[in-house]
């Protein structure tokens, strides 16, 4: 019985062997067999580094307020004529609001000949609305202006996800100056600046970003250099317009971060006010998205199969056509001779 299952599943086998004496190996079908090898090879070598390596795709949708309702600016500015004591960093929005000591944390450095001589860091978790000028003294901002002392910030602030602007000047010392410096001086005040960096979003991702995607418009201000040349007792201003795009990255693993792309255009006007730095941004309502994967193993495997498949066809059907091109050339040979 066990015979006759047998016999019957034979007749199922659409790969029949042909017996070993009725083979023979011919020295086209060896070289063949090795270019093919080769080729397998080469192939499958391409193929597992398609496999290993990781693939990156974009696209584009309208932005759903992903990341909150807020976005962290990160800034380390260097102003090369302007003291500290007199530098304030100020945000306004399209909603009309006008806020001093904004939300987020910055480092003043006193700069002088090139050399950090003290910081101060301001911390501030609630941002309030402009009303009262700050003190100043008097005798150390004199004294500051004398030895050309300058200033950095360094740190982030939080504004608002609307357009607005935030700005680097004097004006919440307007009022105190004018009773120090005549009008002239104020307008002169040399705003002269270095941006060393300027980026959108959590720091930390935007660290994870640069190593791992390579990709996108993060940071365009860095090392940026402004110089002011005044003309005619007037002031200089400097305006940057930024259009600010949400951006999602999401890596292979998984892990999502939520970052703001950028790119930036800027001039210089004369002014007869206070100096000043005006950063002035735009949200678009599109976000960005960048995608990193792997192709699946299941695909590699496809991918193998077709590689072998194919290659041994075509190795086969060539084999095929020289033995039997060979074969024809032997017999016309041989007639010949016999005639």
């Amino acid at each position: 019985m066990i015979g006759g299952v047998q016999s019957r599943l034979r007749k199922l086998d659409i790969y029949r062997k042909l017996p070993t004496d009725l083979t023979e190996p011919t020295t086209a079908g060896a070289l063949i067999s090795v270019i093919s090898t080769i080729v397998i090879v080469i192939l499958f070598i391409t193929e597992l580094q398609a496999y290993i390596e990781v693939d990156n795709s974009s696209e584009m949708f309208v932005d759903i307020n992903r990341g909150g309702e807020q976005i962290r600016v990160n800034l380390d500015i260097e102003f090369h004529k302007f003291p500290c004591d007199i530098l304030s960093l100020d945000v306004q929005d399209i909603m009309g609001s006008h806020v001093v000591n904004v939300e987020g944390r910055l480092i003043k450095k006193r700069i002088k000949n090139g050399k950090v001589i003290s910081e101060e860091v301001h911390s501030n978790h609630e941002g309030h609305e402009h009303h009262n000028q700050p003190s100043i003294d008097f005798v150390r901002i004199e004294q500051a202006f004398k030895e050309k002392e300058g200033c950095q910030i360094a740190g982030y602030i939080i504004v608002n996800k609307v357009p607005g602007n935030f700005h680097v000047s004097a004006h919440a010392f307007g009022g105190i100056l004018h009773q120090v410096f005549q009008r002239s001086q104020i307008s002169t005040l040399d705003l002269s600046h270095t941006i060393n960096h300027i980026s959108f979003g959590e720091e930390d991702d935007l660290i994870k970003i640069k190593k791992q995607f390579q990709k996108g418009v993060l940071n365009p201000l860095d090392n940026t250099k402004k110089i002011a040349q005044p003309q005619g007792g007037t002031g200089m201003m400097f305006q940057y317009y930024i259009s600010v795009v949400p951006t999602t990255y999401i890596d292979v693993s998984g892990n999502e971060y939520y970052v703001h792309q950028f790119t930036a255009n800027s001039n210089e006007v004369q002014t007869d006010h206070l100096p000043a730095v005006y950063f002035r941004y735009d949200l678009s309502p599109v976000t960005v998205k960048f995608l990193q994967y792997r192709e699946s193993f299941l695909h590699f495997l496809v991918q193998i199969c077709a590689i072998l498949g194919g290659v041994f066809t075509i190795a086969s059907i060539v084999d095929g056509m020289i033995h039997k091109s060979v074969v024809a050339l032997l017999k016309k040979y041989e007639m010949g001779k016999l005639s």
